[in-house]
């Protein structure tokens, strides 16, 4: 059976409240009555209930990460810089995958509902209805390389449409004029993009 705060306030001879501050690194408490508190608690093995924790403080100091699939190095660099700077500001990542499903995307933002203080969601087939229908109101979410049909959720996107024209451009410039695009997997956005970029790119140059 867990060790709860109260027996730890009961060892250390202090309030429960005094426990919470000491945990939560919230009010004044003497060093004194701090040390008494964390050996306490280290005696009865007592690790604080995060989901308590949350609940109290109002936060989480988990961060939410949704992508298409975990899977490939591209996800995996996404994922490595995310978790780096969410533990620079002492924070975590809670980790889910949609596989490009807005049945799962539903159940993944349902499931982390009170769990995170804010979401970073990158999924092609993401819209504002299931973001709408299944985020608290004004709940933080930055949207990465989605595109989405309302102007109040803060995206960051990527231009493949200018990216590949830009790159067509210099082939030519270059005297190339027989150039080939290897495009990506059917109904991928990012792979659209870049086609459509290839192409105007050859059209405009004849």
């Amino acid at each position: 059976m867990n060790t709860t705060i109260k027996e730890v306030a009961r060892l250390a001879g202090v309030s429960t409240a005094t426990v919470s501050r000491v945990f939560n690194k919230t009010g004044s408490v003497e060093e004194q009555t701090r040390a008494r508190v964390q050996t306490a608690a280290e005696e009865l093995r007592y690790v604080p209930n995060p989901i308590g924790r949350s609940l109290s403080r109002q936060r989480t100091e988990v961060i939410g990460l949704l992508l298409p699939d975990l899977f490939g190095e591209f996800f995996s660099e996404v994922i490595r810089g995310a978790d780096e700077t969410a533990q620079r500001y002492g924070y975590h990542l809670l980790l889910s995958s949609s596989h490009s499903s807005r049945q799962e995307i539903a159940a993944a933002l349902k499931t982390m509902h009170g769990r995170v203080d804010a979401l970073v969601i990158m999924s092609p087939h993401i819209d504002a209805q299931t973001l709408n229908a299944n985020l608290p109101h004004n709940h933080p979410v930055i949207l990465l390389n989605c595109q989405v049909d309302d102007t109040s959720f803060d995206s960051l996107n990527i231009d493949n449409y200018h990216g590949a024209y830009d790159m067509v451009g210099h082939l030519i410039e270059h005297g190339h004029r027989r150039i080939a695009i290897i495009t990506g997997t059917p109904n991928n956005l990012d792979a659209e993009e870049r086609l459509r970029g290839y192409r105007d790119a050859m059209a405009q140059a004849g």
